[in-house]
């Protein structure tokens, strides 16, 4: 027997059919994809109007990770912002930089822009954060192991650098703790096993990709070998790692443990924006399903969410009468 999964997309049946049990632990998870986190970030975004946070523990890999610093910050249209007016840039990526031997990801820009023109309020993130655990992925550099950062404790722009660290694209990997890391992506691209693991049964995971989708490009191994040590090589190493990944974690979400429900926020169809190079109208297109998503949610599943802490005040209320 396995748990139940919920898929939760804008119209769709399966949401309106089930109804979970109150409850107080609620765990986020948010994929990453480059700029196709611009879907999350509609979906925050709709939470953050509606004061909707019920989760006592969020987990973000990749641009997920920017996301959930945004969210917990509590700063609306701040990922949004960031995708449309840093990430397009080529500030932040530059092709020709990157054929030329140069970082291709410029990720210390990216995150002083969170300190200078789009800055992020930690002060208020840390309120926030006192009766919840924020977590930034992370893997390290050489075995790819899938490790965790708290952003209440940790550096959060070092964290944050190393969640989003594209092996090839990014030549460095970022030092942290000693030790050097990449891409939370590589590792865990939707980390729901790390929140099942801390003890958590009620699961949402926001996918920056249909439910439906599959990735396999196992033939490409035949091409990385002809290639030898080159960065086209390792590249397409990194794709067939990281879909191997993405297989275990889709059998997971789709067949999750008997004791578990997984709620997965997510588009219908493939999105307009891509990893990098979107337009300005494809990510405002999917933001605003994003955003429609996140309001959709709430409407169904989410009615049933509580606020982390609320039991016990309610409690201290009825005392104090």
């Amino acid at each position: 027997m396995t748990g139940i999964h919920i898929s939760c997309a804008v119209n769709n049946v399966d949401a309106l059919s089930y109804l979970p049990a109150q409850t107080d632990k609620v765990a986020l998870v948010t994929e990453g994809g480059g700029q196709r986190g611009i879907f999350t970030a509609g979906v925050l975004d709709a939470f953050l109007d509606a004061d909707f946070n019920p989760f006592s523990l969020l987990v973000g890999t990749s641009a997920g990770s920017l996301n959930i610093a945004s969210f917990i910050c509590g700063h609306t249209k701040h990922a949004y912002r960031v995708i449309t007016e840093a990430t397009t840039t080529h500030d932040f990526f530059d092709l020709p930089r990157f054929l030329m031997g140069k970082e291709g990801l410029d990720l210390d820009w990216l995150l002083e822009q969170t300190q200078t023109r789009l800055p992020l309020d930690w002060q208020q993130g840390h309120e926030n954060m006192r009766s919840r655990t924020v977590l930034a992925c992370a893997c390290h550099a050489d075995n790819h192991r899938a490790s965790f950062f708290d952003l209440n404790d940790d550096n959060w722009q070092v964290a944050l650098k190393a969640s989003c660290a594209i092996p090839v694209l990014r030549r460095q990997p970022i030092l942290n703790q000693q030790q050097y890391w990449v891409d939370g992506g590589v590792g865990a691209p939707i980390p729901a096993q790390e929140a099942y693991d801390r003890g958590y049964r009620h699961i949402v995971v926001i996918r920056t990709v249909p439910i439906t989708a599959s990735f396999d490009h196992c033939w490409m191994s035949i091409i990385s070998k002809a290639l030898g040590k080159t960065k086209a090589s390792a590249l397409i190493k990194l794709l067939l790692e990281h879909e191997e990944k993405y297989r275990q974690t889709q059998a997971f979400l789709n067949n999750p443990p008997d004791d578990a429900i997984i709620y997965e926020i997510h588009p219908q169809k493939y999105l307009c924006s891509k990893l990098i190079g979107s337009t300005i109208d494809s990510l405002d297109l999917d933001y605003q399903l994003g955003y429609q998503s996140g309001r959709y949610f709430m409407a169904t599943l989410g009615r049933k969410f509580t606020v982390p802490g609320a039991n016990e005040l309610e409690n201290t209320f009825s005392q104090a009468a």
